[in-house]
């Protein structure tokens, strides 16, 4: 649990992360903005290539880490887990989805109302495995490579 928990705050004060798809043997990393709620992590996406390849294979790989500034700055984690477009018709998962990605404050940016129609999608990625680094950890007496498995 505390681990559970020290993950959960790393990933609410982070907000970019770098997201790994596959496509037809192709890997492809696309650095992209996104909002965690717990360990699940959401984002929005417009059509091309991450999409593509989610609706082919939904494994993704998630690195979210911090400016290295020094040996004891190194904190980071990978998560890898499924992907899952969250489809506007099962409204009650939309609109926790669009809560947890903060959706209004990005509607406000934009100069949005609503969310767009078609063009864009939400996407949730239930994490599977999270290995997290943070260097000062060691100095609490625990390793600094720490991996939590979700079942």
């Amino acid at each position: 649990k505390v681990l559970e928990k020290r993950i959960i705050e790393f990933l609410k004060e982070q907000n970019m992360c770098v997201l790994a798809t596959c496509g037809d043997g192709l890997p492809r990393a696309t650095p992209i903005e996104y909002h965690s709620k717990g360990i699940t992590i959401y984002f929005v996406g417009e059509p091309g290539t991450k999409l593509e390849n989610l609706k082919k294979n939904p494994n993704v790989s998630i690195g979210i880490f911090l400016p290295y500034t020094g040996w004891d700055s190194a904190k980071g984690a990978q998560i890898s887990g499924k992907a899952k477009i969250i489809f506007r018709e099962n409204s009650t998962d939309f609109k926790e989805g669009l809560k947890a990605y903060q959706w209004e404050k990005t509607a406000k940016e934009l100069g949005l109302k609503t969310f767009p129609e078609t063009g864009v999608e939400l996407v949730k990625v239930e994490p599977e495995k999270i290995e997290f680094i943070d260097m000062s950890l060691k100095k609490l007496g625990y390793s600094p490579r720490q991996t939590l498995e979700v079942n």
